[in-house]
């Protein structure tokens, strides 16, 4: 890296995003008029409750956007390689491992070594100037730049197994591996990432039974080699996407694209835990950690373009939710055989999380982890909160899906724009539902809202209205 040379000047702002308690703030784009100068970001990057253990870890994605005030923004790639921490909060805190995206679109942070508790660095990140639109950024009393924060957990590489030992999951849609007749020989193995998987009824293939096709797939196959199948490392987000984070996708965009994407204004957005409201002409988020409700499949896809993320996929899920150990029969996202007898964190009447005065997920450990609904990597809410919208391997549309991540920029329309990505709103393909949500009411069956890992009664349907209790979260595959 060339060394900076000493005539610059800042644009500085602070740019506060929530997904729960991360920050992402002193956002300084560092540049200078001498061409042999390194343009970049000063970022300061904070956020609680972080780990590095035996197991796993969890990170910050961060990426930053050009934002012009008068409407619209561009996203600011970044340098592969050139993230420096120039320093961390704290001595005792582990160094960060930085980890910008081979494609630019932004960076992981992490904790390198050991460690539980609170983070906080301050990073230099060298921009892309090749990718740099020189005559967008240059108008700087019309153009900010912002910084964008979204807590992940690291799903390490490893194989897994599919199904249920329970013969009851069966009528559930759960995976087995298939005999000569299409009946159960046993739980599925998911051994290799990059080879395609059979399915049918046919000796070692992967099968599942269908009362519906719409709802629990076409039971065809195969999974293509490129379809995300969980062996592989990825990161998933640590909770679901934050009404904070949306907001200030909103604000991003152009009058055109948020008033596709703004749903504040659907009467039943507010009763059920919606609180994002227009003021003037600036998005603002009453309640910015809580869970984004009321959205359809585009809009979380369009989201999800924007923040340089991708969809996850129904094996990827139990990947999450399970790790690598033997299936238990009946088991639940964070790993007992029980419904929720000892959940603490619930899914209260007003559609938020909650959880008992004095708990917090500083106490969060591996022997209490069922009481905080936490998956065997940490991962929260997978089951109990809002039904996971998920890529499907139960039609074509959704077997097309290759792992291609955003880029960063949506359409001009407010659209995603990725190839492979199913779209629609309404009864489309692509997409299925795992987990299990709640409607603000008592249970209203035996697998909602607290459904266990394998079932899948509705993994191959695309339909559903907007509603309180259909959710999302992205991944991202460092690459």
């Amino acid at each position: 890296m060339k060394k900076l040379k000493m005539l610059f000047f800042f644009i500085s702002l602070v740019s506060i995003t929530h997904a729960t308690d991360i920050q992402v703030s002193q956002v300084e784009y560092v540049h200078s008029d001498d061409p042999e100068f390194i343009r970049g970001i000063n970022v300061t990057i904070s956020w609680k409750n972080s780990w590095h253990n035996d197991r796993n870890h969890d990170a910050a994605w961060v990426f930053f956007k050009f934002v012009s005030k008068n409407g619209g923004s561009r996203h600011a790639y970044l340098a592969p390689g050139s993230a420096q921490q120039n320093w961390k909060s704290r001595a005792a805190t582990p160094d960060a491992q930085l980890q910008v995206a081979q494609d630019g679109t932004g960076i992981m942070v992490s904790p390198s070594d050991t460690y539980r508790g609170e983070l906080s660095y301050r990073l230099f990140i060298a921009l892309d100037t090749a990718r740099l639109n020189e005559r967008y950024v240059n108008y700087l009393n019309n153009v900010t730049i912002e910084g964008y924060g979204i807590e992940m957990v690291y799903i390490p590489e490893g194989s897994f197994t599919l199904g249920d030992p329970d013969e009851a999951a069966l009528k559930y849609g759960a995976f087995y591996a298939s005999d000569d007749n299409g009946e159960v020989s046993g739980l599925f193995k998911v051994e290799k990432e990059n080879e395609p998987i059979n399915v049918g009824p046919n000796k070692g293939s992967l099968y599942y039974q269908a009362e519906d096709a719409i709802y629990q797939g076409d039971q065809k196959g195969p999974i293509p080699a490129a379809f995300p199948k969980g062996v592989g490392g990825f990161y998933l987000m640590k909770y679901e996407v934050s009404q904070g984070i949306y907001a200030d996708f909103l604000n991003t965009l152009s009058s055109q694209m948020a008033s596709v994407r703004y749903i504040g204004g659907t009467p039943e957005y507010a009763t059920v835990g919606g609180t994002i409201v227009l003021e003037g002409d600036h998005f603002v988020a009453k309640s910015p950690s809580e869970r984004m409700v009321f959205w359809h499949w585009d809009d979380m896809m369009a989201f999800t373009d924007w923040a340089a993320l991708r969809p996850y996929t129904e094996l990827e899920y139990t990947k999450a939710a399970r790790g690598t150990g033997k299936p238990q029969a009946h088991e639940m996202p964070w790993n007992t055989t029980d419904d929720a007898k000892m959940l603490r964190r619930i899914n209260a009447k007003t559609h938020r999380m909650e959880m008992p005065e004095g708990y917090d997920e500083s106490m969060l450990n591996e022997n209490n982890r069922g009481e905080f609904g936490a998956s065997h990597y940490w991962v929260m809410d997978l089951g109990g909160s809002m039904w996971e919208k998920v890529i499907t391997v139960g039609d074509s549309v959704g077997r097309s899906f290759d792992g291609q991540h955003g880029d960063g920029n949506i359409s001009y329309y407010g659209m995603a724009n990725v190839e492979h990505w199913p779209s629609g709103y309404g009864e489309s393909f692509g997409y299925g539902y795992r987990g299990g949500g709640y409607y603000g009411k008592a249970h209203i069956s035996n697998f909602n809202p607290y459904s266990p890992i394998a079932y899948r009664l509705y993994g191959a349907w695309s339909g559903g209205p907007r509603n309180a209790a259909y959710g999302y979260r992205a991944a991202r595959t460092l690459k």
